[in-house]
């Protein structure tokens, strides 16, 4: 019997090798929404009771596991975000996949980056996550938000147009910044 269907009957055995399998996946998505190891071990926490008391409405005639599980999480996450702080991702959390989209920058400091990450809105944030640190397609992230898929390429585009204005307007205030200093 496969682990899914004994979890989903109820056997505890199957639902830890469930959480096993998963958590790695379910702490780094919450780590990357989030922005905090703390509140990522929280939120592994509760997302896997949330699993544990729903499990039995998984039909995986709709959607993968992973799918499903995904979905879960970025809920859980955003739920959480809009109660909280602004948002702050690590500096060795950047994504090599996402600096490549930006190859003029100046992204020797990780910091300008991380910057503009945090003035994306939650929406754009989710799918930049799941496109350039999961590296999952187009057609993925509208299984797991639940989008259309016209609406993720959307917000992908405005996440990127959004993250070059901010690289700009970074990298021209350095540049005034460094010129009122040779003036000085």
């Amino acid at each position: 019997m496969q682990i899914i269907p004994r979890a989903q009957s109820g056997d505890r055995e199957a639902f830890a090798v469930l959480f096993e399998q998963y958590k790695n996946l379910v702490y780094k998505t919450a780590y990357l929404m989030l922005g905090e190891s703390t509140e990522a071990e929280d939120a592994l926490q509760e997302i896997f009771v949330q699993v544990y008391k729903s499990l039995a409405g998984f039909d995986p005639r709709k959607a993968a596991f992973t799918t499903w599980l995904y979905r879960v999480t970025f809920n859980h996450c955003l739920n959480h975000r809009r109660k909280k702080r602004p948002f702050t991702l690590p500096l060795e959390d950047i994504s090599p996949a996402l600096k490549s989209e930006f190859p003029g920058a100046q992204l020797a400091e990780e910091e300008v980056l991380q910057q503009a990450i945090g003035k994306l809105t939650d929406k754009q944030r989710a799918v930049v996550i799941l496109r350039y640190f999961w590296d999952l397609s187009y057609a993925e992230i509208a299984q797991i938000l639940d989008l259309p898929l016209g609406t993720v390429k959307s917000r992908i585009d405005l996440a990127l147009k959004t993250l070059r204005k901010v690289l700009e307007e970074q990298e021209s205030g350095k540049d005034s910044v460094s010129q009122m200093e040779v003036c000085e």
